[in-house]
């Protein structure tokens, strides 16, 4: 069955390359979040729809795979599918090709619905969309975080900054990347560009509120827990590879 989808397209701008020109890997996610939002306006469910219906959409957890990592000033083209609501659940699998029309990265981002009231996770939308959900979206990466509780380092106390956040007033879900990047000691990120993440988003950090991060190597790459107030605010698996000069 021929599948429902939106296209756009992204320029991998200067501030979103790292120090080898590569792109970011919570840039990625920024992208993917904006192709994501401008599918939802081009049906009409903008910003004042969400708040017409009291509900806002979050990302519970998604995972993100590179093919090949993107240089600065490429062009790709992002082509984004949705499926149905499924206990609660949407996934959304986002790919991206560069201009030869091969496939560099995909994401896929399982999103939920949050009711402004109260908070609650709500099973399924309100409302109808004809041509926006699909059935089923048979591609997706694995989610599986590698949990490892033990020989855990801190990484120290890292603070949810205006630059950070976003209309929820709590950190943007892309930016979590950036935190776990930094986690790491700098001498690994330095020479090696992250090739696939998976995070479980459980907590909101809201501005201005503290979490200590956590890390230790397990299985092919490393993970990554963070704190607050005792209680887990998110956990992350990255696998990293060297920078190709």
């Amino acid at each position: 069955m021929e599948q429902f989808y939106y296209e756009g397209t992204a320029v991998v701008e200067n501030a979103d390359a790292d120090c080898h020109s590569l792109l970011k890997a919570s840039a990625l996610l920024r992208y993917v979040e904006q192709i994501s939002t401008m599918h939802a306006r081009h049906f009409g469910m903008d910003d004042k729809f969400f708040e017409d219906h009291g509900v806002a959409f979050l990302v519970g957890k998604q995972a993100l795979r590179f093919s090949r990592v993107p240089r600065r000033g490429e062009t790709l083209t992002l082509c984004s599918r949705s499926e149905k609501s499924i206990r609660g659940s949407i996934k959304r699998v986002t790919t991206l090709t560069d201009e030869a029309g091969q496939e560099v990265a995909m994401v896929d981002s399982r999103w939920i619905m949050s009711s402004l009231e109260n908070g609650h996770i709500l099973r399924q939308p309100g409302w109808t969309v004809e041509g926006y959900w699909n059935e089923t979206v048979e591609e997706e990466l694995p989610l599986l975080l590698h949990k490892r509780r033990d020989s855990l380092t801190s990484a120290g106390l890292f603070t949810a900054r205006y630059s950070q956040c976003d209309l929820h007033y709590h950190i943007n879900n892309a930016f979590y990347l950036d935190i776990v990047c930094d986690a790491l000691p700098l001498e690994i990120m330095r020479d090696h560009v992250v090739k696939f993440a998976s995070i479980n988003y459980h907590r909101e950090v809201p501005m201005g509120q503290q979490v200590e991060v956590f890390y230790t190597p397990s299985d092919d790459g490393w993970y990554f827990i963070a704190k607050r107030a005792d209680k887990t605010a998110f956990e992350c698996y990255l696998e990293l590879e060297p920078v190709k000069q």
